[in-house]
Formats: structure tokens, sequence, C-alpha cells
């Protein structure tokens, strides 16, 4: 046990396990206390203990609202038993393997308080005791040092500051290989542990008695640099620099010890070198991949898809179908999109990128093809369905995640089956993701990638929607005819403007003249966040009809006062405060609160939490919470039930408010978008106009008209480090 002045130590013996947590070790155990009559909850990080299991634990006591007196521990350990009859219920308690009531009572008559001993020490002593024989016994100590290995380890762990949840977690990976590891590259945990990343490897490092300059130490930085920078969507980051970061993340003075190590990376093909750039290897491969099958398709054409007659046949039966008329543009495209392998479509709000998915959808479903349509997010995926009246899927979907393999169903060796792929919201994929899904794109088939490409770029790194259109050989076309009723949209006229970097004058409401697009100046950012709080909670539902589910608030930042975090939390208490009648409705963990009714949104993509996934940004509301076993269930926007046990819980976040980048993908009927000076080096056009089109029915800009103004006029062209236009032209 550790010394701590604050905590206190308890031992007795456990008489049930109430809940446990098998990733992690977290559980909540009924203990008996010795010389008491109670039982007392005891909950944290355990290796798996049986009722009858002797413990000695570490911590304080807290009053839980509902299950009362608890002791939250630090340090939870097995305390093997001394007397004959307490070894006796500790060796048939199942945890041993090997050992049944029976067995257990042979031993101890046989060896007394000695047995654990001669388990422990001396099988062949213990293979000579009737019933036992030499299998069993070397069965049985097995069982019982692994038992014992399990709980040094972790104790070895925790006594080095590692947290006793992360202890058990890194036990569970490597198991009796763990200190091996640790010992030789503890930075492998980073690379081959879900939610370990650099910082924690190297504290763990550190308190395992690791040198600064130490080899393991200097590669894992240069490496951990490489992937901080695909966060700033870089595919590469040119040597100087990469020596730049990782100087600044190790706290070296110099280069100098970085530059063999450096290559020893790339003879171990952990990174790649094209001339002065260092690529992390798979990100080299994606981007060699996206080039080649661009480059190739860029070449091709279709032959003989549809005869001409029949393309105009089909396109007069669409118009007819669909109520419209084509514009030039628009008839362009469509009849691109059956001679092309592949084709690239862009334009604005109200230019018409859903009628023309819609129009080639239904073509090529007339001339008896198969379509297949794909969204990056849940979201577009639906609207693509309900414009289209055909299936729709997200692109993880469309490809099949496999969890045995980690990969795709869909690649190279297994196409997907479609005469027509087509793909909205394109500009929000990155390398990775374009590398997965043009793999499986089929050799005969269509590829047409429709997006606006003056809308933010991917969350991950590439720039691959941007790199594709500015290609001279591939076949764009850009809709820039903005039709009659798109033009009537106060919001799509704004939008315009604010991309050519004009600053429109958009109106205070005045009580009477009812438009679709609102500015309420604020020129303080808590006075921003209460006109905030009031339009969401009250103002918006009254004036406009709108339902809660309807409203969604955007801002530039997760930090500062009008970010994602303090908005969240101020609306969680306006919105859906704490039932002080019911506390089971809440529960409180490390980075949020989570009550039943909360809006929610994923934050990663997660594939096994689900049968079909859960990917980053779906958004759902909390049906109901565990505190006991601190997990809860999600109703998501397709309808899905979704449990988050605790160890997938820091995946999500209240979406009450969220980042514009957060939105992308996704129409949202009226949006609150929070703007003031303090989000600075965010103001800027391309990311205001990408809030702005999220709106389909009602815009509402609170903040500081000076702060809008300079986002309008600020064109942050934002460098990307990838090698993809150039590779393609290469080819």
């Amino acid at each position: 046990m550790n010394d701590s002045k604050n905590e206190i130590v308890i031992r007795g013996i456990l008489k049930r396990v109430t809940f446990r947590n098998h990733s992690n070790g977290y559980s909540v155990l009924k203990v008996l206390l010795n010389n008491d009559r109670d039982l007392l909850t005891v909950t944290g990080h355990c290796q798996e203990m049986h009722a009858g299991t002797h413990i000695i634990a570490q911590g304080e006591f807290a009053n839980h609202p509902k299950f009362g007196r608890q002791l939250r521990a630090s340090l939870i350990e097995e305390e093997l038993p001394s007397t004959p009859h307490n070894i006796k219920k500790y060796l048939s308690s199942g945890l041993i393997k090997g050992i049944g009531k029976k067995t257990a009572e042979a031993l101890v008559n046989a060896l007394g308080e000695n047995v654990l001993e001669v388990i422990h020490n001396n099988p062949k002593a213990l293979a000579k005791i009737p019933g036992v024989g030499r299998y069993k016994a070397s069965l049985i100590h097995e069982a019982f040092s692994e038992r014992n290995e399990e709980r040094e380890i972790v104790r070895y762990l925790v006594e080095r500051n590692i947290s006793p949840g992360l202890a058990q977690r890194i036990f569970e990976q490597y198991r009796e290989g763990t200190l091996q590891i640790l010992n030789k590259d503890p930075y492998l945990l980073a690379r081959q542990m879900k939610g370990i990343g650099f910082a924690t490897a190297d504290s763990i490092a550190m308190n395992m008695g690791l040198k600064p300059d130490a080899p393991q130490r200097l590669k894992a930085g240069l490496y951990y640099a490489l992937e901080k920078a695909t966060e700033d969507g870089h595919c590469f980051l040119p040597q100087d620099l990469l020596y730049q970061n990782a100087i600044r993340l190790l706290g070296l003075e110099t280069a100098e010890d970085l530059q063999t190590k450096l290559q020893e990376l790339i003879e171990d093909n952990y990174v790649v070198q094209e001339d002065e750039n260092i690529f992390l290897r798979y990100l080299a491969q994606a981007e060699d991949f996206v080039a080649r099958f661009i480059a190739q398709r860029a070449s091709q054409t279709q032959e003989n898809l549809f005869l001409d007659e029949k393309i105009k046949r089909a396109l007069k039966h669409t118009e007819a179908e669909l109520g419209i008329e084509f514009s030039i543009e628009q008839r362009k495209a469509v009849e691109a999109s059956t001679r092309q392998k592949l084709l690239v479509i862009t334009g604005g709000p109200g230019c018409g990128k859903t009628t023309i998915i819609r129009a080639i959808s239904f073509l090529f479903e007339f001339a008896g093809k198969k379509v297949l349509l794909a969204a990056p997010t849940g979201r577009a995926a639906q609207r693509m369905s309900q414009s289209c009246n055909m299936p729709a899927q997200t692109i993880h979907r469309l490809l099949q995640y496999n969890p045995s393999t980690g990969g795709f169903v869909h690649g190279i060796n297994d196409p997907l089956f479609g005469d027509i792929v087509i793909i909205d919201e394109a500009s929000m994929i990155d390398i990775l993701l374009a590398k997965d899904l043009f793999s499986a794109i089929p050799s005969n088939a269509t590829l047409l990638l429709v997006g606006d490409k003056d809308q933010l770029p991917s969350v991950g790194p590439g720039r691959v929607f941007s790199d594709i259109l500015s290609v001279p050989t591939v076949q764009t076309i850009e809709l820039s005819h903005l039709f009659r009723r798109s033009e009537q949209s106060t919001i799509n006229s704004i939008a315009h403007m604010v991309n050519a970097g004009i600053v429109p004058d958009i109106p205070e409401p005045d009580g009477e003249t009812k438009v679709d697009a609102y500015f309420l100046p604020r020129n303080h950012p808590k006075e921003a966040a209460k006109t905030i709080e009031k339009l969401v909670s009250d103002q918006l539902l009254k004036k406009f009809n709108l339902k809660f589910n309807d409203i969604t608030v955007l801002t530039p930042s997760n930090r500062g006062p009008l970010g994602t975090i303090a908005l969240n939390q101020q609306l969680q208490e306006a919105i859906n405060p704490l039932n002080s009648k019911n506390p089971d409705l809440e529960l409180k963990l490390e980075h949020a609160t989570f009550r039943v009714g909360d809006r929610v949104c994923q934050r990663v993509n997660n594939y096994l939490i689900d049968n079909f996934g859960v990917f980053n940004g779906d958004v759902g509301f909390v049906e109901s919470v565990n505190v006991r076993e601190q997990s809860l269930v999600v109703e998501l926007w397709d309808g899905r039930l979704v449990k988050y046990e605790k160890a997938d819980l820091s995946q999500l976040s209240l979406a009450y408010a969220i980042s514009v980048h957060r939105a992308q993908g996704s129409e949202i009927p009226c949006v609150v978008l929070a703007l003031d000076r303090s989000h600075h080096k965010l103001l800027e056009r391309q990311l205001i106009y990408t809030g702005i089109t999220r709106a389909k029915q009602l815009l509402v800009i609170v903040g500081q008209r000076q702060a809008f103004a300079l986002a309008c006029k600020r064109a942050i062209a934002r460098k990307r480090f990838t090698h993809l236009r150039s590779k393609i032209q290469m080819l």
C-alpha cells in the first residue's frame, strides 16, 4: 500500500462483485470488514476476484446520493489468507484453475498453513498428494503463479505512479510480458494501446527511470510529432520542421541526437522519406494509392454506357419526374456522368448539388444500373436517401468494417457491386478514408464525388477533394447558378456574399419583419452566452414554432466562454437541470456530466460498440444511465439504442453546442452561431461559411459584428503538407 495522509486502509472479505469492467478492471465490490457485520461498498480498479477473497484496499470515504457510504479506492489488492479455514475458502473460490471444493480440502488437510507456499514453489510435492497428480499439480501451480505475477506487476506499476486502472489495462494487454515490454520500450504503449498517447507513455517511461535522451524516447518523439501533425491536416512534415517540433516536444536543445534516430525509423520502415519530407509510412502509402487511382480514372471514359438519344429521353423523363428544369451546368453534369469513369461536381448552397445527385441516381436506375449512395456522416447519408428515395449509408457502413482484421470487408480483393458510386459531402473525406473507399470501387463503375470546395477541408489529413478538383485532367463541373427558390433564401444569399469576401448586412430582430437570418449584437462573451441560453431554451421555440431538436448552437472553438465546453455546461443547466429527487438520472465523470435527456455526440469512429458501429459526428439523446455500472444508453439519430460502457464514455460529449468542424455534413433546421473576438485565429471566411451553410431554415448569429466582419474578410489559406496533387500530375 502507498502512503497517503488523506487515505485509509481497510481489510475484509469479499462477499460479492456487483459490477466489473473487464477491459480496465474497474469494479464495485461488497466487502465484509473484519469484526463487522455490515457490508461496505468499495469501488476501484483491481484484478479479477471472487467471493471469499481476502482484500486490502486504500482510499477515501465518500457518500453516494443513493448507495450511501462508499470507499473510493486508489488501490485494491488481494491479501492471501493465513488460517487453514480461510485458505480452504480462498482455494475453492474458483480463482485458481484446477481447484474445486474437494481438492481444496485435500490440499489443506495434507499441507495445512503451508499449502500456498507449496503450490507456488514446489509443484512436485503437490503432485504427491492423493487425487492431484503431476498434470493437475502443474495446472494449479501455473494458475496460482500467474495470479501472483499479476498482483506483483500491477503493484510495481502503481508504485511508479501509474494509476491502478491504467496498470490493470496494461497488464490485460501484455500479461506476463508486461515488464519486458515496458523495460524494452514503454512508448510501444502509445502505438499499441487505445487511449494511451505519447504524454502518458512518456510519463510512464520517466517514472520507470528512462533517461530523457534514451533512444526509445527520441524515436517515439519523432513518430509522435508526425502523428500530431495529422491533427492539423498534414500528410507529412518537412524534415527541418519535424526536428523543430520534436525538439520542443522532448525538451531538447538541438536536433543532433534526432538525426540518427530518424534514420533508424526510416530503416525500420516506420516512416518514409521523400526528398526532404517525412511521412508516416501508412500516410505515404495512402497518398500514393489515391494518386494512382485518380490518375488512372481521369484518363478513362465509359464506352456506350448510354446512347445519346437515350440520354436525351432520360433527361426529359427525369425533369418531368422530378418537376425541374436543368440548368446548362446541370445538364452538362448529368451527361458527363454517363461518359466519365470519374466526375467531380462542386457548388455552393442553392446551386443544385442535391438535384444533380437525384437526377443522376434516377437516370442510372432508369437505365437498369446499380446505384450506390454514400456520405461521410450518417446525417448526410440520411439526407441523400430522403432526397433520392433510394438507400444511402455512411462510407464506413458501405465498406463494412471487419473487426477480426481491423479493416474493411470491401477493398481491392472484394470490390463493391455497383455501376455508379455517388459520394456526397466529399470535401470531408481525408486521405485515409479516400484510400479505403477508392480501393473498393469496381473497375467498370463510375465514381461521382459531390461537395463544396469552399467549405472547411477534412478534419483528418490531406485536402483530397480540393486537390482532385485542381488537377486539369480530371473532369470537374462547378455549379454556380443560384436557383429562384434559393435566391429567395437570405441564408443562401449571406453564404454567397461571405464566400466572396463581402460582409452582409444581417438585420436585427425588430418584432415585425420575418426573415430567415438575424444578427443579435453582443459585445461581451458572457452576455452573448446568456442570450444564446435564452434563445435555445425559450425564445426560438415560441417565436418560430421550433422543436428543441431543430436547434443547434455552433461555435468556432471548444475553449473559452463561448466554446463548446462552457456553452454545453450552461445549456445543460438551463435545458436539462439535475433532478434532485432522482439522482439516478445523472452520471458524473471526469470529463463531463451526463443526464437522461441530454443531447450527446460521438467524437470518434467506433466500429465495435454496436453491430453497425458508431461514427464521429453521430448525435443522439441519453435514454438511461446506470450509476453503479458507470454506463449509459444513447438513442442515436437513426433510432438505435446503443449502450456505452465506462471505457467508451470518453468518446461522448454534450452536443447542445458543437464546433463548426463537427457540424460538417449536417443540415440543421436552426443554427445559432456564436462569434466573438476571443475566437481570434479561428475567425476566417471558410469556417464562417461552413457554419452558415449548415442552417436550413433559420440562422441566428450572436456576438460582435466586428468579429463577423473580420471573419468575412479574412481568407486564410492554411497550408496542409500533402503531395497528392503533384503525384497525380506526375503519373
